[in-house]
């Protein structure tokens, strides 16, 4: 879908207290001039009186998000403050998988077991469609498995370090103005996997995404060993 207006947060935006996406949306104020603007869903099919954020200058979270960013890389303690957040992120989505794995190991040794035990009773006339619905269910288990084994090995490999970390920070902000509305698009999705605003308690909480920090490290390298 394009982003004709420029929503530089769009499908990124949410809003903490609802737990809610913030949509992007504009108002005409007078002719040729758009009002943009994120907000909560909640609100929208709920009623604003449920929830304390409602809406949001669109102009206004976007620069705060992006100078969030553009600070992080010039202050050592929020390098190694939000690398943490990134390890974190890491360690949840491998032990995601790790989980998912065994159960599908016990729900294969559960469907072999029935197999077995079907193929051991030898008549099967009457069971053969039950027969070929656990071979698929087996089937579909073990593609999954192979998967999560695959998915493991690319999540290794996409580890960031902390090197990389900071050298993706760093190049964020000498390109950042250079870019295209549509280049800064792709940087933020690359970079940002979520951004939580909660207007009462005044935060906003940026989740990076560890394969994007990886990609734009890589990217500035190239640039730099280009350049020289």
């Amino acid at each position: 879908m394009r982003n004709k207006y420029g929503a530089l947060l769009r499908g990124l935006l949410h809003c903490v207290p609802c737990e809610a996406a913030m949509t992007h949306a504009y108002t005409v104020k007078r002719p040729n001039k758009r009002y943009r603007y994120y907000v909560c869903t909640k609100a929208q099919k709920q009623g604003w009186d449920t929830c304390p954020n409602k809406s949001i200058p669109a102009n206004e979270i976007e620069r705060f998000v992006v100078d969030r960013i553009r600070a992080i890389g010039r202050d050592p303690g929020l390098v190694a403050k939000v690398l943490s957040q990134v390890r974190l992120q890491e360690a949840k989505q491998r032990q995601g998988l790790l989980s998912e794995r065994k159960g599908l190991e016990h729900e294969l040794t559960r469907l072999n077991g029935q197999v077995r035990r079907m193929l051991e009773q030898g008549d099967l006339n009457g069971d053969l469609d039950r027969l070929a619905t656990l071979q698929d269910r087996i089937r579909a288990a073990e593609q999954r498995v192979t998967e999560i084994q695959e998915e493991m090995i690319k999540a290794s490999r996409r580890k960031v370090e902390e090197a990389e970390f900071v050298s993706a920070l760093k190049s964020f902000e000498p390109v950042w103005d250079a870019l295209s509305p549509r280049e800064q698009t792709r940087l933020i999705r690359l970079l940002v996997e979520r951004v939580g605003y909660d207007g009462g308690k005044e935060t906003l909480a940026i989740t990076f995404r560890p394969a994007g920090v990886k990609i734009l490290a890589q990217e500035a390298s190239i640039g730099e060993e280009a350049s020289e």
